[in-house]
């Protein structure tokens, strides 16, 4: 096995249109923790249909752990995490029901699961702090346990590589920075993590790597390094702050809407 966890060379994505993606190149390597970045209409949601093999529209070249992703089918060794906003949590589906369908083969004739699979299942939900809550309905979980559940889901595929969709949307701070350190924990292990996310301050403060996304990769790097005026604004298309306090980095947006002391006039928003 090679050391590269995701190889993209020269890929073009478009549907009609201008292009979504225009010849883009990326490398991850094995055991990262990435976090990519950008506005709305950007491209990240494409990239991680191609990443996960739901976008079979390119042109250029898209690998995955070492292996060319197929035409037609999911790749092996991938997990998706999709966001939390993105699920019907009315769905009769309980908590072990949801890991199990993540896990199951999809050569499997039984339409049971057996024993070492719901074992499986347990010892997946167990290691993510989720024990006991096998059999309760999905839309009783908190928040951060709705984000465990599907990063057991992903987990119990054997997953080398998950791809993360917006994982702190919709979250409180508190869940935010245990989601961040059990992705931490993660990668520690070996596992390679690529997310997506809208937190400009989150990944400044957690992530060792961003790649900012529009279109094309406007910058790549370590948070310190990347993370300029000049940067953002290439990439947002708008003047942003940015404030170094005490070995933190900071992002400020640097266009009030209202400047000081306007009042509203009477019929505007």
């Amino acid at each position: 096995m090679g050391s590269s966890a995701l190889h993209l060379d020269g890929v073009t994505v478009g549907y009609g249109g201008p292009p979504v993606l225009t010849d883009l190149a990326l490398e991850v390597g094995r055991g990262e923790l990435v976090g990519i970045v950008g506005p709305s209409g950007a491209g990240k949601s494409t990239l991680l249909r191609l990443i996960t093999g739901r976008d079979t529209t390119h042109r250029g070249r898209v690998e995955v752990l070492g292996a060319p992703v197929p035409r037609h089918g999911a790749p092996g060794g991938v997990g998706y995490v999709p966001q939390l906003e993105s699920i019907d949590w009315d769905f009769p589906l309980t908590v072990e029901q949801v890991v199990l369908l993540g896990g199951a083969a999809t050569s499997r004739r039984l339409p049971w699961f057996s024993r070492a699979e719901r074992r499986r299942a347990a010892a997946v939900l167990e290691r993510l702090g989720m024990a006991g809550l096998e059999q309760r309905h999905i839309r009783e979980l908190s928040g951060g346990q709705q984000q465990r559940m599907f990063l057991a889901r992903a987990l119990a595929r054997d997953s080398e590589l998950l791809v993360l969709d917006e994982p702190t949307s919709g979250v409180d701070l508190a869940t935010r920075r245990d989601i961040l350190a059990l992705l931490g924990e993660l990668r520690d292990e070996g596992l390679t993590v690529v997310l997506t996310t809208h937190d400009l301050n989150f990944v400044a403060a957690h992530l060792p790597r961003i790649v900012f996304l529009n279109g094309l990769i406007t910058a790549d790097g370590a948070p310190r390094e990347v993370l300029t005026p000049a940067v953002l604004h290439a990439t947002y298309g708008t003047p942003m702050r940015v404030v170094h306090d005490q070995g933190m980095v900071l992002v400020v947006d640097d266009a009030p809407v209202l400047a000081p002391g306007r009042a509203v006039p009477a019929g505007e928003p």
